[in-house]
């Protein structure tokens, strides 16, 4: 479970950079940056139900998949689903807010 705690840690220290590529035309940095991590911490939401699944699948599979030698795989495949899923809920949210860029 450790790769889940340092997924949220690198959500959270992403979620204190700025807006990154992404702009609105009349809206100052500072604006485009708050609206960034609104958006972040919805993510970060998420992250955190569905980190609470894939804990719950991994507790109940986790024997059987170690004993194929499957773990390790299993592990990495959530780690790099929740992380396309953390993108794209920050790229759908700032869209919807009418930014472009990202």
């Amino acid at each position: 479970m450790r790769i889940v705690g340092f997924l949220g840690l690198l959500l959270a220290l992403s979620a204190c950079s700025g807006a990154g590529d992404w702009s609105k035309p009349g809206v100052s940095p500072e604006k485009a940056a708050q609206d960034y991590s609104e958006c972040r911490h919805l993510a970060q939401v998420a992250h955190r139900r569905d980190s609470d699944i894939d804990s719950d699948i991994l507790a109940s599979r986790g024997e059987d998949w170690e004993r194929f030698g499957l773990l390790p795989i299993k592990r990495n495949d959530y780690a790099d689903s929740d992380n396309a899923r953390d993108a794209n809920l920050v790229d759908r949210c700032m869209i919807g807010k009418g930014y472009i860029g990202g």
